[in-house]
């Protein structure tokens, strides 16, 4: 099953994104709702190859099950925290940006662009920061 999703795992989360945006137009009323869940999706698939990296160390022996379990929650911090400045600095951002725009559909294509590209950066910043962070504790 997990090979089988490690497979497809592009097309997944493209086919998720597809069906939020979707929904989102179809039902407006519950974009939210729509916007936390794919926000989770995405939370829960960029925390499997996390667990998975770690578990690899720990059935290795290479590190303790303390360090284990540490490790994981740290880089899973890390992947939440990218994910909700993410998340709050795209929005307010492509607001901004989109404000001017009368046609719905350049604002749409936009708003999107605006938002990965303001996602692209906050996840480099957060890697870089989180790396210097993890250099200085110690692993063992």
């Amino acid at each position: 099953m997990l090979s089988l999703f490690r497979k497809y795992s592009v097309i997944i989360s493209v086919l998720l994104f597809l069906s939020l945006l979707i929904c989102i137009w179809m039902f407006p009323s519950s974009g939210l709702i729509f916007t936390m869940l794919f926000v989770l999706c995405g939370f829960v698939l960029a925390s499997f190859p996390v667990i998975e990296k770690h578990r690899q160390a720990y059935l290795q022996g290479k590190i303790s099950r303390g360090i284990h379990i540490r490790n994981i929650l740290f880089d899973v911090a890390g992947i939440l925290l990218a994910l909700i400045l993410a998340a709050l600095l795209g929005r307010y951002i492509a607001e901004i940006a989109t404000s001017q725009i009368g046609n719905e559909l350049i604002k749409l294509i936009t708003g999107i662009m605006i938002g990965l590209l303001i996602g692209l950066a906050v996840g480099t910043f957060v890697k870089h920061a989180w790396g210097r962070i993890a250099k200085t504790s110690p692993e063992n």
